[in-house]
């Protein structure tokens, strides 16, 4: 059959320590990977996927520029909102979708959707289910996670001195006369500590480290519980520096999602923040898993 696809289309746009816990892999994806006939598309589907002669909007004259917008939510029928405009003015721009682009989610914005999934490359593993979520909207390269909500003073009512961990977001807070004082971002395990409350059980100001297969030396050592599966101590601390000076993790990447898993069950911290844990906490004082 007869396709109308231009050439090019299928290419992507777009411390292991003695005091924390064993070593983990990040999770693979949850999507699994879908092929389909173009013969099965449904017949308004099948008009878009094999016409010879695509139209193109002459309406549209906002030009599509890399980066020019972003989208952090799925996006299916019946949706209204900047980011479906967003959706579409893009699927326009690579031919996609003949219709004017704006902010409603339709049956033609549905269908351009299933045909753009049903092109891609099969190595890709795009799901093609007429739905704009992450992972289609990430081969567009127009994904942006979405901020995370705001830490939850609740989280610290009639636990006293203590300090809460976040692990889904890469934070961290310091609570006092159940309020928040302080919030700040650390690098975790994917999988340990599990959520619950613990009490500190021990402090060293200074540790060392050989997990990750090199000596580094980390402070304020602040020991709450033990590692799942090889029992090490985990605590929060500052994150670890090998003897040359290097730090095991770049200091700017504590806190982003991209380095989540890399600790292997300790909590890393800057050392101003590392050292404010270790002001704040003493022996028996909780810290409150919450993710």
């Amino acid at each position: 059959m007869t396709t109308r696809l231009v050439a090019g289309l299928y290419a992507s746009l777009v411390v292991v320590s003695v005091a924390c816990g064993s070593a983990e892999t990040t999770p693979s994806s949850q999507e699994s990977a879908t092929t389909i006939d173009v013969d099965s598309l449904s017949e308004a589907e099948s008009e878009v996927a094999t016409s010879t002669t695509p139209t193109t909007s002459t309406t549209t004259t906002i030009p599509v520029l890399p980066g020019d917008c972003s989208i952090s939510s799925e996006l299916e029928v019946g949706v209204e909102s900047d980011d479906v405009l967003c959706l579409e003015r893009h699927l326009a721009a690579g031919e996609w979708f003949d219709e004017v682009p704006d902010n409603v989610f339709d049956e033609a914005t549905r269908v351009a959707v299933r045909t753009f999934q049903a092109y891609r490359d099969p190595s890709e593993g795009v799901i093609i289910d007429g739905i704009a979520g992450k992972q289609t909207i990430q081969v567009l390269g127009l994904w942006v996670d979405p901020p995370p909500p705001e830490p939850d003073p609740e989280t610290c009512a009639d636990i006293g001195n203590a300090a809460v961990l976040d692990r889904e977001f890469q934070r961290a807070w310091l609570c006092e006369d159940d309020e928040i004082i302080h919030v700040f971002p650390v690098t975790t395990a994917w999988d340990q500590p599990d959520p619950g409350d613990y009490e500190v059980e021990q402090r060293s100001r200074n540790a060392s480290s050989i997990l990750t297969g090199s000596y580094s030396e980390m402070e304020f050592f602040v020991v709450f519980t033990y590692g799942k599966f090889q029992g090490a101590r985990v605590g929060f601390h500052s994150v670890p520096m090998y003897p040359s000076g290097e730090y095991v993790q770049p200091l700017e990447s504590v806190g982003t999602p991209e380095l989540h898993g890399d600790s292997n069950g300790c909590i890393r911290a800057l050392y101003d923040d590392a050292e404010l844990v270790w002001d704040h906490l003493d022996f028996g004082d909780v810290v409150r898993v919450i993710s």
